[in-house]
């Protein structure tokens, strides 16, 4: 087409063009239109089961801003452009099935409204811990009301710090059990309580297994290379035990990794620098960091698919109360640290649930330690564990 610049264009005309290139938008299914050749999208979600996530959910049509909705409930959409558009029912809880899809696809046609439903159904989740009733430790697994505890890979040895793989097919421990000398090695178990394998053999403690985002590979910590007595390392190894892959070089004690999001780094707790805090290092090896910076203990990192971590600290520890140790949870740079518990005792090894919305811990406020569950704010602390032994390490199944 030509341009012609010196020819006067009317306001008629601008006008004109300006319509006819909102609705070419509009046609192709912008969702931003104003009026022409729109229409509107009509969600409704019914949510059953257990567990439910009271906060509700996220309405996102084709990528846009999301448009909040109850766990049963509706709301409409408009100003939808005429055309084909993705509906998608966000932020559901990851022990949710949405049907038939979370993601559905609608047609928009001008000056109507489409519909468009989701039924939820949530199951409770299943939590793997450490049970320690007597020297011995034992792993089980309950769900989060506390029910349908089940005892996995029993021995008269030490179990325990346990850990689920993404895929839920197994679940990795430490255990004395065929150790010669005094240390632990790694052992799997699948959560039926068959499959039992010893994944490592080296000399020494070797535990708090902690897998990738995909599975294929295992953190943990070991003192194979101890040279000084009560130094580990992180290493990483591959799923099945093979080709154990030493990442820090600190001599310190190292120990206690978690998986970024990505899997492109490791967050672990480290006394490197004086007391115990929260490290990073790429997944290479390369560029270990410290991410807190105090003169308290800050240890037991987890990291959230929302790019959040939690960890516990002992940094309110008073005269009166010199074992206090609280969760908390800051950004990965290190930043915004946040206090979520305030009982007397110990609050620790925190873990989240696989889409961020709750966090396992274990507590011993009750005068004994036993897993309890809370929102990601803090809120809604939950006791889980009341066996009246030692209940801790928990992990949520993701």
């Amino acid at each position: 087409m030509r341009h012609f610049a010196s020819r006067r264009v009317s306001r008629f005309a601008l006008s004109l063009a300006a319509l006819a290139s909102a609705a070419t938008l509009a046609a192709c299914g912008s969702g931003s239109g104003t009026g022409v050749n729109t229409g509107s999208v009509n969600v409704s979600a019914a949510t059953t089961g257990a567990d439910v996530d009271s906060s509700g959910y996220s309405v996102v049509v084709d990528n846009g801003n999301g448009h909040p909705i109850g766990i049963t409930d509706s709301v409409t959409v408009s100003g939808v452009g005429s055309g084909s558009h993705q509906v998608v029912l966000a932020s559901v809880g990851s022990n949710c099935v949405v049907s038939p899809s979370d993601t559905q696809t609608v047609t928009v046609t001008s000056g109507s409204a489409a519909s468009v439903s989701f039924q939820v159904t949530c199951a409770l989740r299943q939590i793997v811990f450490a049970s320690f009733p007597s020297d011995s430790g034992d792993i089980f697994t309950i769900a989060d009301d506390g029910t349908t505890a089940h005892q996995l890979a029993s021995s008269p040895s030490f179990d325990g710090l346990p850990s689920w793989s993404p895929n839920r097919q197994l679940i990795a421990f430490s255990s004395s059990r065929q150790h010669t000398g005094h240390g632990f090695d790694i052992w799997v178990v699948t959560p039926d309580n068959t499959g039992l394998k010893r994944l490592t053999t080296a000399t020494g403690e070797n535990g708090l297994p902690a897998w990738s985002p995909d599975g294929s590979k295992i953190a943990f910590a070991s003192t194979r290379t101890d040279t000084t007595v009560g130094h580990a390392e992180i290493w990483v190894m591959n799923a099945d035990g093979s080709n154990p892959v030493q990442l820090t070089h600190d001599d310190a004690l190292a120990n206690a990794p978690a998986w970024s999001p990505d899997g492109s780094q490791i967050a672990y707790q480290s006394d490197a620098s004086g007391p115990t805090q929260i490290w990073v290092v790429n997944a290479d090896g390369s560029n270990p960091h410290q991410l807190t910076s105090d003169q308290s203990n800050d240890a037991s990192p987890s990291w959230s698919t929302t790019g959040m971590i939690v960890f516990q600290s002992d940094r309110d520890r008073t005269a009166g109360d010199t074992s206090e140790v609280e969760v908390y949870v800051m950004k990965s740079d290190g930043t915004n640290q946040t206090r979520l518990t305030t009982s007397p005792g110990f609050d620790g090894t925190p873990a989240w649930s696989s889409d961020g919305k709750k966090i396992v811990f274990e507590s011993s406020r009750s005068g004994h330690s036993d897993v309890w569950i809370m929102n990601a704010d803090g809120t809604k602390q939950t006791r889980v564990t009341s066996n009246g032994a030692d209940n801790g390490t928990p992990k949520f199944e993701p």
